[in-house]
């Protein structure tokens, strides 16, 4: 059974076999993990890896788009001193 990764180090989503899967964990070898957290995530499907990195970019954009329109009406506001 492939799984796979996502947030992890090297690839944006890499492929796994684990050993053991249950619903809240993943076993790699001799270690378990959770199948979410805040630093790594696994996948059963790589549709749900990709929709998943889809989410979290677009969620980078929307605010990195808002500190800009932010910064904007600021640096509007200088004008009027």
């Amino acid at each position: 059974m492939k799984m796979y990764i996502t947030d992890g180090w090297r690839e944006l989503i890499e492929v796994i076999e684990p050993t053991k899967v249950t619903e809240r964990s993943v076993w790699v070898g001799d270690f378990r993990v959770a199948k979410r957290s805040k630093y790594i995530n696994y996948w059963d499907t790589m549709e749900e890896a990709k929709e998943h990195l889809r989410e979290k970019y677009n969620s980078i954009i929307e605010a990195a788009e808002m500190k800009i329109i932010s910064a904007k009406a600021d640096l509007e506001k200088l004008n009027k001193y």
